[in-house]
């Protein structure tokens, strides 16, 4: 595993994605990902709540492999919980927001 890799300690990642595709295939393609495979719910046309075993890393090279040019997509994911380090405080999980234009 290379050192820039995004990683996860979930056994599934839970992802809220959102896009706007403007080839009609593509962005169907990419629906049909997250009904099948990527066990989504449909939250809008254009947004998607997806749990699976993919990492942020090959969630990011799927999607790269389906838009084109022009088309903007963003995924949202949460860290594993980590260690505030200080006595008294409570682990903390952080948000990323990943974009794709």
């Amino acid at each position: 595993m290379s050192d820039d890799r995004l990683n996860s300690g979930f056994m599934n990642n839970d992802y809220v994605l959102s896009f706007t595709i403007a080839d009609p295939a593509k962005r169907e393609q990419l629906v049909e990902l997250c009904r099948g495979p990527w066990m989504g719910d449909e939250v809008t046309d254009d947004t998607w709540e997806i749990s699976n075993d993919l990492s942020p890393d090959d969630m990011e090279q799927a999607i790269l492999d389906v838009i084109g040019d022009g088309d903007r997509v963003a995924y949202y994911y949460l860290t594993p919980p980590m260690p505030s380090g200080k006595p008294g405080t409570p682990d903390a999980k952080r948000i990323f927001r990943v974009v794709i234009a």
